[in-house]
């Protein structure tokens, strides 16, 4: 496991960022900039989280999430969203809007992400189990729906 990358200063001030924007942004502004800083700061810290777990898999991994992104971003996985959530009692949604897929950008920045000559103080003295519980949250939560 590559547990360096998760407790960087970079991948974990993302990752607050993206609960920030999801937790309180949102609801405070809901606008363009908060649904796009969501994709943005998930699409960084998806791919590391998971190259962090399985190392060997980088070039899968970050090639996957871009794929899954379209995908979700798409009409097409209307189907098994409403298909999860008649079976779910946690239910999903998202919006249609393909001017998301801009966030793809970052991909690449993630890719390269360790590579990245790194300082001493560039790390952050935590446990990275509970940054890794703190990011399933954060993915898990980004999609939950409640209905008003």
């Amino acid at each position: 496991m590559k547990k360096e990358l998760i407790v960087s200063r970079v991948y974990i001030g993302v990752l607050i960022i993206l609960l920030l924007n999801d937790f309180l942004f949102k609801s405070w502004f809901s606008n363009f900039i908060t649904g796009k800083l969501s994709d943005f700061t998930g699409l960084f810290v998806f791919p590391i989280f998971w190259y962090c777990i399985f190392p060997n898999y980088k070039k899968a991994i970050f090639t996957l999430t871009g794929l899954y992104f379209i995908f979700w971003k798409s009409e097409y996985s209307q189907t098994i969203i409403e298909v999860w959530n008649n079976l779910s009692v946690l239910n999903i949604n998202r919006v249609v809007d393909y001017t998301d897929l801009f966030a793809l950008m970052v991909l690449p920045i993630g890719y390269k992400f360790d590579s990245v000559k790194y300082k001493k103080n560039i790390f952050i003295k935590i446990n990275p189990l509970f940054v890794m519980g703190l990011s399933i949250f954060a993915f898990a939560s980004t999609s939950a729906y409640t209905e008003i």
